[in-house]
């Protein structure tokens, strides 16, 4: 009898072993919110880039259109570092105040709005600048929550946006932070997770160009193992680009596997960071209503089919062009509203 039992409990054990073995080595296993090692908090981002050269035009009956939308989240995206002289009082003279007026202009409209303020731009044209950003940028986030008061900071403002749309430069794989852009992301992400208490989000553009696999490679390494984000959203860039279209499923697998994965869905590097993963939906006024271009919407329906199963669950993010109140319309607000 005593045999017996302890045949049986090996057999469980056994079974089990080979259970986990079997998820570890699985390329292809879904990861959702409630698994063990993905993050616990709220994952669900109903979110929507607005650039500050599109917030200028924007009227009151604009403004209202985005409160009466379904979305949660704004993200804020300032200009290139340049047009506010890249420095830290150009930061504060200049892009500060109208942060703040669009702060204060979403939570009017929409009590409940969760707002991502975005650093100024960093690019492949002024790269260098990133080595000496991190005290002005650090410092113009500090005084626009000083601005906005501790209730809206805490109430409102979800975190801060990276405005860098890859990692640019050259890569040290054994020593991520020899990059100056990895390095003022991770010393930026200290920061604001130390001292403003909030959360950190980047959107960068998944591989195209001359060394596709090279761009995705950065982004792996930087969402896969570094703590530096809490949500990295990739721009899958096909709605762009008809000749990537390979792009919408490694995109997709990003997101399924909540690791960032080459296009046949081979992980990167090993996922050792609970950052979450989401797609950026892309836009513009092509299918903007009443406009419908139909190699564009075609594209874009493609988005629909590849991420809308995705929805409640991961962030998904709109980068939109075109009439805003249109986009909302016709596009964004039947996107999160349909089941």
């Amino acid at each position: 009898m005593k045999t017996n039992i302890l045949l049986a409990l090996m057999n469980v054990l056994l079974l089990i072993g080979c259970s986990k073995a079997s998820n570890k080595e699985d390329p292809y296993i879904v990861i959702k919110p409630t698994d063990p090692g993905a993050n616990t908090e709220t994952s669900t981002i109903k979110g929507i880039c607005i650039f500050v050269g599109q917030a200028e035009t924007f009227t009151d009956t604009d403004w209202q259109a985005l409160g009466n939308s379904p979305l949660t989240d704004f993200v804020i995206i300032p200009k290139e570092a340049s047009n506010y002289s890249s420095t830290e009082e150009g930061y504060k003279s200049q892009l500060a105040p109208f942060m703040v007026t669009v702060i204060n202009k979403l939570v009017a409209n929409k009590s409940t709005a969760k707002i991502w303020i975005g650093t100024p731009g960093i690019t492949s044209k002024n790269t260098p600048v990133a080595s000496t950003s991190l005290d002005p940028v650090f410092n113009f986030l500090s005084y626009v929550r000083d601005q906005l008061g501790s209730t809206m900071w805490s109430t409102n403002i979800a975190g801060v946006y990276m405005n860098m749309e890859a990692v640019y430069g050259t890569v040290d794989y054994g020593n991520l932070t020899s990059n100056s852009c990895i390095k003022l992301m991770s010393d930026l992400s200290m920061k604001i997770h130390n001292n403003l208490n909030t959360k950190f989000l980047w959107i960068p553009y998944y591989g195209y160009g001359s060394d596709p696999a090279e761009v995705i490679k950065r982004i792996g390494y930087v969402a896969n193992k570094s703590t530096i984000f809490d949500y990295v959203v990739i721009q899958p860039h096909y709605y762009f680009d008809g000749t990537i279209e390979s792009n919408i499923t490694g995109v997709k697998y990003c997101i399924s596997k909540q690791t960032v994965s080459y296009r046949d869905g081979t992980e990167v590097t090993s996922k050792a960071s609970k950052t979450v993963i989401g797609p950026e939906m892309e836009l513009d006024w092509h299918v903007v209503p009443a406009n419908n271009y139909t190699e564009y919407v075609t594209r874009y329906n493609q988005y629909v089919s590849a991420f809308a199963e995705f929805k409640g669950t991961w962030p998904i993010i709109f980068y939109w062009d075109g009439n805003l109140q249109n986009a909302l319309s016709g596009r964004i607000n039947p996107f999160f509203n349909s089941k």
